[in-house]
């Protein structure tokens, strides 16, 4: 399937970015802002976790404390202005009328969601002309829903990988894919660390789209064969599953993932 020509936008689009705040978001979003020269743009964020399994924890801490460091200019990344200025309070709902009327206030022409928490509904969905992109950390549709990448590690996967894709609608990670950008798989590696591997390719795919945009040309876009699987957030059977393989959640040495080049 693929969408429409766009009109031409010779000053710049008006984007708006959905993340979360945590490390990969964080990182992305800063990728994708370094590429978006021309075009103006707005960061908000979603802060919520609902995970509860406390085996977990080690590593909500040490994406906090990555996320405390990059913020602060601490790892060798400049974070842009829009990622330092955070809003005030975090964008939890979208869809209350208090959200819809954040989003008309902003007149995005398109949306990027990246790693956002929160599922649009039809009403949020339809205020962008250009519509909403969503880059999942996961190859899809093998790989719906939450820490895509853990759970390909735990399946012995040789390559993981994320898909850019159209929101059409409130399911999640279902909407026509635009782009997938596949690697290696590093064992060696924490979790977090090949999680943090994707984005560099994941955010080229986002920035060649907004230029394509801008440009009134179309996306690519496929429709999602039928099959794939959707995963929640792992239990604590998943996560000592995880560790009896000899895989780690995180490893310590993730800061140095982020001192790779944006692009």
């Amino acid at each position: 399937m693929t969408a429409t020509p766009s009109r031409w936008f010779p000053v710049g689009m008006n984007i708006l970015l959905l993340g979360h705040r945590d490390i990969a978001s964080l990182t992305a979003i800063n990728r994708v802002v370094a590429g978006l020269s021309g075009h103006s743009h707005t960061v908000l964020l979603s802060e919520k976790d609902g995970d509860e399994n406390v085996l977990l924890d080690r590593l909500a801490e040490t994406d906090h404390d990555l996320c405390d460091r990059f913020l602060n200019g601490e790892l060798g990344v400049s974070p842009q202005e829009a990622i330092t200025q955070r809003p005030a309070g975090a964008f939890e709902a979208p869809n209350s009328d208090e959200g819809l009327d954040k989003l008309r206030q902003l007149k995005p022409d398109l949306i990027i969601s990246i790693r956002y928490r929160k599922i649009l509904h039809d009403e949020a969905i339809s205020i962008p002309p250009q519509g909403v992109i969503n880059l999942h950390s996961g190859i899809l549709p093998d790989y719906r829903g939450v820490m895509a990448t853990f759970w390909a590690m735990l399946d012995d996967q040789a390559e993981i990988g994320t898909t850019l894709h159209r929101i059409t609608d409130s399911g999640i990670d279902t909407g026509p894919v635009i782009a997938i950008d596949r690697r290696p798989a590093d064992y060696s590696r924490s979790y977090l660390s090949n999680v943090l591997s994707l984005y560099p390719a994941g955010c080229r795919s986002v920035v060649s789209a907004v230029q394509k945009l801008a440009a009134g040309e179309a996306l690519d876009e496929q429709s999602q064969p039928s099959g794939g699987r959707y995963f929640r957030a792992p239990n604590e059977e998943a996560v000592r599953g995880f560790d009896a393989r000899g895989l780690n959640l995180v490893d310590g040495a993730e800061d140095q993932d982020l001192l790779k080049p944006r692009f």
